[in-house]
């Protein structure tokens, strides 16, 4: 799934487990047992694990989204990070990221039930 932000198109992808861990210990020499997502910002990519139940990926997606939004509006550079900091961003991106959310809830609602049809289809060709 595509979307934009602050003029710069990003893309989400989910990856199986084994990818994603491959991925991040590409990208961040260190090794781990288990990656939820990694967002990558020389390739405009956040990548899910989708291993995980719904829920977990929607919390996950959120994470990464944040990411997204700190290094697209320049906030990587703060280092003071305090409480007033932390309510800014969330308060100034929670509309972005809550639309983002929406849209890849409804895509993967639309996967699920293509998946349905698919296999309904399947099951009384074949009998």
């Amino acid at each position: 799934m595509k979307f934009e932000i602050n003029n710069t198109e990003w893309e989400i992808e989910e990856k199986d487990k084994n990818e994603l861990k491959e991925l991040y210990e590409k990208e961040t020499q260190e090794k781990t047992y288990f990656v939820f997502g990694v967002t990558v910002k020389s390739k405009h990519v956040i990548y899910i694990n989708k291993d995980m139940c719904q829920e977990q990926k929607i919390r996950t997606l959120k994470h990464e989204l944040t990411h997204c939004y700190i290094w697209e509006y320049g906030l990587y550079n703060v280092m003071d990070i305090n409480e007033e900091v932390i309510c800014d961003i969330v308060a100034s991106s929670n509309d972005f990221i809550n639309d983002i959310v929406e849209r890849y809830k409804n895509k993967s609602k639309q996967i699920l039930n293509d998946d349905m049809i698919d296999a309904l289809k399947y099951t009384f060709m074949n009998k």
